[in-house]
Parts: structure tokens; sequence; C-alpha cells
């Protein structure tokens, strides 16, 4: 193995593992897109409303975990520009 060669293996599996993770935030955009309860009765929303709550409770906790993470890093999240 040339010198280096393992810190080349690691710095690539660091990439795959970010793209990775930023492949996943995307698929949880796209889902998040795909759910409308405009549609749902009163009936059906009262009977999934605690696992509603839940899961937005726990999708707003890490969203703001990982923003709240880039910004102490000093960058801001802003919306992308228009093309």
């Amino acid at each position: 193995m040339t010198p280096g060669g393992s810190r080349n293996s690691l710095d690539r599996l660091r990439t795959r593992d970010r793209i990775e993770s930023i492949a996943r935030l995307r698929a949880a955009a796209r889902a998040l897109g795909d759910v409308d309860v405009s549609g749902w009765d009163d009936a059906t929303l009262t009977d999934h409303l605690d696992d509603l709550s839940t899961v937005l409770c726990t999708l707003d906790a890490e969203l703001a975990r990982v923003a709240d993470a880039v910004r102490a890093r000093g960058f801001r999240i802003e919306e992308p520009k228009a093309a």
C-alpha cells in the first residue's frame, strides 16, 4: 500500500458518507412533498394526530439541529437563487 493510501480510502469514505447524507435529506424533502393532509377528513386526522404530531415535532427538532450546526460554523442557510 502506498503511503497515505489508507487516508485516501478514509477520505473517499467520508466523501461518500457526506453525499449519502445529502441524498437522504433530499429523499426526506421529497417524501414530505408527497404528504397532503388537506384531503384527510377530520376523523382520519384525529385518528392519526398523535402519530403525526410526534413525527412533525421530531422532524422539526432534527431540521433545527442540522441548521443550527451549519449556522454555528458561521454559514447562512438561505433560499437558493432562481436560475
